[in-house]
This record gives structure tokens, sequence and C-alpha cells, in this order.
């Protein structure tokens, strides 16, 4: 049963026993005058029985406890005590120093009920409509997107660890089945070398020997086959852990049956397969890169901010190897839907501005301004943009002046070729070395992509694109929040910490501007 916040003061509250002046630009200070308007009790009450129960703590204010445990970073542990001996935590929930609000375990209730039931946003969501009363936030909005890695939580292992990780899961779950401990099942098995942190770092071979190295993950490779053999139709436990280890399997390790004369043997793929699993312990988690040389492994934060307001509308978790313009137009439309206003123009950097994004934008009506990525330069080849392309007459004409018809389709493009026009071209040496001539691609959104390349080269588009600079502002407000960093395992409940951490960064966007307007008596 729901419990209510009482709104009447108690004599030992924080602040009626002694003054307690807080800043009234911190955090705290404006929380703390918000608090009693910011949540209602009765805005959780489908996450509790109507009559059943005992009464529970005031979801309110758990509410105001995840808010201060965001904002200072601090575990689930480290809130309950700030609700005890941090007066600036006891102000906000008016409640008198000393005493614990609640077990850790009810915190760790309420946030999962509201992952479960999706009221985390809710919870964001009320930080826009904060937005929109005190007039911050009002009229046709222009909305920036862009991404931001956050690093796994997950353990990132190699393919040997990695492997052996997913064998002792699944034998783990092997011997719950059969109501054994772990550690028995190895042993039975003859599996001992899985019971230490490290299967890698427990081998005794010469790991400069690459014919040992083969002969260890060979052995590995049989022993999980054998473990994979006794899954097959288990519980589902079992085959979540089987399913986990056969692609690893598949991922990493290549395999050659062997024959009569030939033993079978084992040896690591080349490369990073594409959607490669690189943890066990959050399997969710996936190699990204930001840009060439920033690698990392876990997911992305994607985030929508009105430009003129600086408000985050909306926000998601993408998957590490995901580009950063999927879903972007659902992204857009999720901000219109949690804001209630309508976006009236998407602006975004190079990642967002190919062909299909902006077809699709097109096509749902909307304006999309990014930045068309940088032309593929080689040396001894003039640039695409030097050659003339005739979307109507569907011509081309080189730098030279040579103009061809003849094309052919690789997919959804135009390949036009100037073939034998090559041959005897001055220009030649500086177009092309392809002994059958020069080939020009032409995009299906070829004229999409030109109007854009040519509104980025004016005064007003240099400027206009700019403006997308406020969505990088609103990242770095979030990595003051720890949102580079996956406080939880799996995408949605790292999803429950940006949405989180974007819900105080709005709170403190409209308090701190609101206490920047200039009052009655000053005008």
């Amino acid at each position: 049963m729901i419990g209510k916040r009482t709104q009447q003061s108690q004599l030992f509250d924080v602040g009626n026993v002694y003054d307690l002046a807080l800043p009234s630009s911190s955090f705290y200070a404006q929380l703390a005058q918000a608090a009693p308007e910011l949540f209602k009790d009765e805005d959780f009450a489908a996450l509790y029985a109507k009559e059943r129960g005992r009464p529970s703590v005031p979801p309110a204010q758990l509410a105001l406890v995840m808010l201060l445990q965001h904002h200072d970073q601090v575990s689930d542990q480290e809130a309950i005590d700030r609700t005890a001996f941090d007066l600036r935590w006891a102000a906000v929930l008016r409640r008198p120093a000393g005493a614990a609000f609640c077990a850790k375990s009810t915190l760790q209730l309420f946030r999962a009920h509201l992952v479960i039931h999706k009221k985390i946003e809710d919870l964001f969501v009320t930080s826009i409509e904060v937005a929109k009363k005190s007039g911050l936030l009002k009229g046709s909005l222009k909305a920036a997107i862009d991404t931001k890695p956050i690093l796994g939580r997950g353990a990132v292992r190699d393919t040997y660890n990695l492997l052996g990780d997913a064998i002792s899961l699944l034998a783990r779950q092997l011997a719950k089945e059969q109501k054994q401990t772990e550690v028995d099942y190895l042993k039975e098995a003859g599996l001992d070398r899985y019971l230490g942190s490290s299967l890698k770092g427990s081998a005794d071979i010469d790991w400069s020997d690459p014919e040992a190295r083969s002969a260890l993950l060979t052995q590995i490779v049989q022993e999980a086959r054998v473990l994979l053999a006794r899954a097959d139709g288990a519980s589902p436990e079992v085959r979540e852990a089987a399913s986990l280890l056969s692609q690893i399997l598949l991922q990493d390790v290549e395999e050659t049956a062997g024959d009569a004369n030939t033993p079978p043997s084992a040896k690591i793929k080349k490369g990073t397969a594409p959607g490669r699993i690189a943890s066990t312990t959050d399997p969710e988690q996936r190699h990204g890169h930001k840009s060439e040389k920033n690698l990392f492994v876990g997911s992305k934060a994607s985030v929508v901010a009105d430009v003129d307001s600086q408000i985050i509308l909306a926000a998601c978790v993408l998957a590490g190897d995901a580009p950063d313009k999927q879903d972007t137009l659902k992204q857009i439309e999720a901000a219109e839907a949690n804001s209630g206003l309508p976006v009236g123009e998407t602006q975004a950097d190079c990642a967002y501005g190919d062909g299909a994004t902006r077809q699709e934008f097109v096509d749902a009506g909307r304006t999309l301004l990014a930045k068309v990525p940088q032309e593929a330069r080689r040396e001894n080849a003039f640039p695409k943009s030097r050659f003339e392309i005739d979307l109507v007459a569907q011509t081309v004409t080189c730098p030279a002046g040579n103009t061809t018809a003849q094309h052919h389709m690789e997919g959804d493009k135009q390949v036009f070729s100037f073939g034998s026009a090559c041959r005897d071209c001055p220009l030649r040496e500086q177009c092309t070395t392809n002994r059958h001539g020069r080939k020009v691609q032409v995009h299906p959104q070829e004229a999409l992509l030109r109007e854009a390349r040519a509104y980025q080269q004016t005064p007003q588009g240099r400027d206009h694109l700019r403006q997308r600079g406020v969505v990088e502002h609103t990242l770095a407000r979030l990595s003051h929040l720890g949102i580079g960093q996956a406080r939880y395992l799996g995408r949605v409940k790292t999803g429950f910490q940006l949405l989180m951490a974007c819900t105080v960064v709005n709170l403190r966007r409209v308090w701190n501007w609101t206490a920047a307007q200039p009052t009655s008596e000053a005008i």
C-alpha cells in the first residue's frame, strides 16, 4: 500500500532545531525548495496495491533520494547513509538527521519498479514540464542531437578468458540444475582449470609459442563442446548460458575438424566480428568508436537538446557499435511527445549527414541541418566535386570537359564510366590510375547532398551549423554526472542512469535560469 509524505513539519527536522544556511545557488537548496511540488506520491500509485499491505516509504521522497544519489554519484549504501548524516540531504527530505530514511533494499526495489514499469520516463518528463512552466521552454523548438560513449560496467576479457568465463557460467547453471556446487561439478567433469579467476593467468604454457597457444585453445574449445552437449534440452537458464558460449565460439574461434591423419585444432579469428560480445558479465556491451582513434567497449548515449533553452528533450542508449544516426527520427518524435511542442528543425554533425537520413526526414516533412561528410580524397584523383552532375539529363562532365551518360547500377547508386575518353586525356594522371578510366558514383539522394553542401559553404550556413554546439555542452554536463561510465549492467539499466542524469541536468538548468531572471522589484 502506498505511503504518503506528510506536509507537517516535525520539531527536530533539519532547519527547525538550528539554522542550516544552504547556498541558494546549490542543487540542494534548489531541490529542497522545489521538493514539495516536484513529485507527488500519487504519481507512483500504479506501483503499489491500493488496499493491501503496510504503508510504503513515500515514493515521492524516494524519487528525491534518487535525484540526490545521481547528482552526488554515490552507491546505494552511501545514499542511504547520507539520508541519515548529510544535513543537505536531510534538508531536502525534510526530516531529522541521525536515522536512515529507509533500507538499501527499499531503494533498490523502488528503482527496479521504475525500470520495469518504465516510470523513469515520467520523472524525466517532469523536468521538461518544469521547464515549460518556468517559461524557459516554449514555442517551436530547434533540436540538436549527438551521442556520447558510455564505458560498460562488465569486465572486458580476451578470447581465452572470455571462453573460460562462459564455460564457468554454463557449468554453474548445469550444477544448479543437478543441485551441485559449481566447484564439485567442474571437478567431477575434469574441468578444474575453470575454477580460478583467470584461465589465461593460471595456464602454465609459453605464451610466446604459437603452437602452445593453439594447443590450449583447442583444449578449451573441445571442453566447451562437451559442456554444450550436456546443455541440450535443459532449463531456460542453461540454454541461455549455452547460447552465450556458442556465440563466443562462433565470433572468436576458427575450428578445424581434422581427419584420420590430422587432429582437430582451433585458432583465434583475425579482426573483430560485427556485434562481438566482449564480456560475459554484460553481454550487451559492444566494441564502438566515436572517432577513428577513440575506441571503447560499452554503449552510446544519444541525446536531443533544445538549442535555445538547452533543455534535454529525449535520450536513449544505443549499442556501442550502432551508428550515431540510428533511430534519429524516432528520437525527434520522442522529443515532441515528451515536450508537447513541435520540433521545427533538427541540427546534427556529419555523422547524421548521409543521404538516407536526409531522405527519411524529407519524407517525414521535417528539416535536418547536418554537415555533409567530407569527400574521400585520393592521391592523383580529382574529387567528385570537380565533376558536373546533371541529374535531369543523367550525365556527368569531367574537369577536362568530357561528358558521359554511360552508367550502371551498384545497389541503389548510379556509377558513371568515362571509359575510352580517359585514354588520351591530358588530365588523366591527375584524375585516375584505373586502366578502364574514371568512374563517378551518384547517390540516390545526390540532389539533397549537393543542396546541403552548397548551404554549408555560405556564411549563413556555417553560422547555422555552429548552433548545434549546445548539445555538446549538454553532453559535457552529463559527463560531470558520471554518464561516461555505466553504473549498472545492461542497456536498460544504463538507460535509467542516463535519464536520471538528464533529469538532474534539466532541473539545474531551469532553476539557474529562473534565479537569473530580473524580479518585478528590479524592473
